[in-house]
């Protein structure tokens, strides 16, 4: 049995809507076999649980941090309450192990569950607020992986915690036109779920957790507050096998009426903590009266740069990306990219090592919320409910097939006409890139996706048989990495969207400096789930004059182009 002992455990938020990066600091040794990690904590971004409540002070709730290891076996926890003048969490922990933290924040008079020696995460018993709920804020989780535990590694300096509200908020909407006169005097909640199973299981994970116990589940009435809201916790809003509402209203004749909640056909509302969802009220012609779930259309512009680095430092990187105001930069070559300047700068990153390619990272505005099984890609999180996957890469620099079939010997590998021979080579030497960004593909929760990044080799939508006669290619040519990856998902290419035509639209990216043997061609670039939820606005190139670039850096300081990427998603 590892023996771990929480040694100091300190913390303080001022606000409890801004989400804010903490700067991140070295490593911390304690003994030869222990690690300190510290957490810093901030508040889902977007959630607005309260419109009475731009911001609160956590100061006098109750904390509980459970700590497990990564089968889910109970090692440790500790209390304590919020009102100390610092702003982190630390724990030491035992080098070489990997555990699972559980994050719980509550109001003073909240009752913990509580675990002991052989128990595990899934002996933990429900964590809820009482129905009706009075207060939005009487519990917050942490937000991690589907079960709500955050996956950490002890090798691990500094972590972010998103901490998220445990209740959905639910606003009642009238129809200026027709139901303006309608009085909303309470509302029944029939088969609610009054208390949830384990801490941060959300309804449309139930499935994927065998042991899950039946939900205790009760009717109760909620008198809306003044600005038509009211709570819940996470359920399923379905006539079927969920939730079920009734509005208890005066209508403009002063009569008293009772609403059933329509679920739109072939609609299950899968309530989840810290989210918003809308209870529309409306009258026909004939003055009858319908209430309907809903959701709302929420778009989100996402800013999105691919960019080889090449080695430049971070006060570079850092000016560069402000420069093209972007919320998220994929860059590669980041051998001399300083994490914590990066951190300094109140800004995210992820960094992982692709393909003997050397550091790639992911620079972003936005926190992150998990990342997927490679470390190709993170989770981040744009608010309102809406979460992107951003995977970054960088294909192998040998061969390059446009050398090979342009004449041109490079990298032990010589030039050649044999189309097929070169797609073979060049599949090769990329698979094992691909075959990883597939699976972190496959396990993707969130159907936004991008996949951004120096391929080392051009898109096949663009050596085409139009390109091939109009000379601006040799040849033909389904190039093997980007294809593989639309056959296992992806959908999109963002330059090929918003320029479908690759002979009057070359988009290249190789390279602002070329030799006398170079070719010109478009390696950098971003692909995308297509989706009916995904809009590409825009697709631009950054380079160093206007005969290359749509946006122009006149004194260039990359070897490759960037590309700037603008998606609106929908949810």
């Amino acid at each position: 049995m590892l023996k771990n002992t929480l040694l100091v455990i300190l913390l303080t938020i001022s606000s409890l809507f801004s989400a804010c990066a903490e700067e991140y600091v070295g490593d911390v040794q304690k003994e030869s076999n222990t690690k300190e990690i510290r957490f810093s904590l901030n508040m889902e971004r977007g959630i607005t649980m309260s419109p009475t409540r731009s911001s609160m002070s956590l100061a006098g709730m109750q904390w509980k941090i459970f700590c497990f290891d990564d089968q889910y076996n109970y090692l440790f926890d500790q209390t304590g309450k919020v009102g100390d003048m610092t702003d982190e969490i630390k724990v030491s922990v035992t080098k070489g192990i990997i555990y699972r933290f559980l994050f719980l924040f509550a109001t003073a008079d909240k009752t913990f569950p509580t675990l002991q020696s052989g128990h595990t995460y899934w002996d933990l018993s429900a964590y809820s607020p009482q129905l009706p709920l009075t207060d939005p804020m009487t519990m917050l989780v942490s937000k991690g992986e589907q079960d709500g535990t955050l996956r950490v590694a002890a090798s691990t300096s500094s972590v972010q915690v998103t901490l998220s509200p445990r209740t959905s908020r639910i606003v009642l909407q009238k129809d200026p036109n027709t139901a303006s006169g309608i009085t909303v005097n309470s509302v029944s909640y029939t088969n609610a779920v009054s208390s949830v199973p384990y801490v941060h299981i959300e309804p449309q994970h139930y499935n994927e957790y065998k042991n899950l116990p039946v939900t205790t589940r009760t009717t109760y009435q909620y008198v809306p507050q003044a600005d038509s809201v009211c709570y819940i916790l996470p359920d399923m809003c379905a006539n079927s096998f969920g939730m079920n509402a009734t509005l208890h209203i005066t209508d403009r004749a002063s009569k008293k009426q009772d609403i059933p909640v329509a679920v739109p056909v072939g609609l299950a509302l899968n309530a989840g903590g810290g989210r918003t969802y809308y209870i529309e009220i409306a009258a026909d012609i004939n003055g009858k009266i319908s209430a309907t779930w809903a959701t709302r259309a929420v778009p989100k512009t996402l800013k999105l740069a691919t960019q080889n680095l090449w080695g430049k430092k971070a006060s570079v990187v850092i000016d560069y990306f402000n420069k093209i105001d972007v919320d998220v930069l994929c860059a590669q070559e980041c051998s001399n990219l300083s994490e914590a300047e990066i951190n300094a700068q109140g800004l995210y990153v992820h960094t992982h090592s692709n393909n003997g390619q050397g550091k790639c990272s992911i620079i972003s505005r936005y926190p992150f919320s998990g990342t997927t099984p490679n470390k190709y890609g993170v989770y981040i999180d744009l608010g309102e409910g809406i979460v992107a996957l951003v995977m970054n890469c960088h294909g192998a620099f040998k061969p390059y097939g446009p050398y090979q079939l342009n004449g041109i010997e490079y990298g032990g590998f010589a030039s050649t006409t044999d189309v097929d021979y070169v797609v073979k080579v060049n599949k090769q030497a990329r698979q094992e890139m691909v075959d990883m960004l597939l699976a972190d593909l496959a396990s993707a929760t969130t159907p936004f996706v991008s996949i951004s990044g120096d391929f080392n080799e051009p898109s096949w939508l663009d050596w085409t048989e139009n390109t091939k006669s109009a000379g601006t290619t040799p040849y033909a040519v389904q190039w093997p990495t980007t294809h593989a990856l639309w056959e296992g998902g992806i959908k999109g290419d963002a330059y090929r969207t918003i320029h479908p035509d690759p002979v009057t639209h070359h988009g290249y990216t190789w390279t602002p400096f070329p030799s006398a043997k170079d070719t010109k061609d478009r390696i950098d670039i971003t692909l995308y789930t297509l989706s009916p939820n995904t809009t590409v606005k825009s697709s631009q190139i950054i380079g160093e004059d206007t005969n290359t670039s749509d946006i122009v850096f006149p004194s260039w300081i990359f070897d490759h182009r960037g590309l700037r990427t603008e998606f609106v998603y929908t949810r």
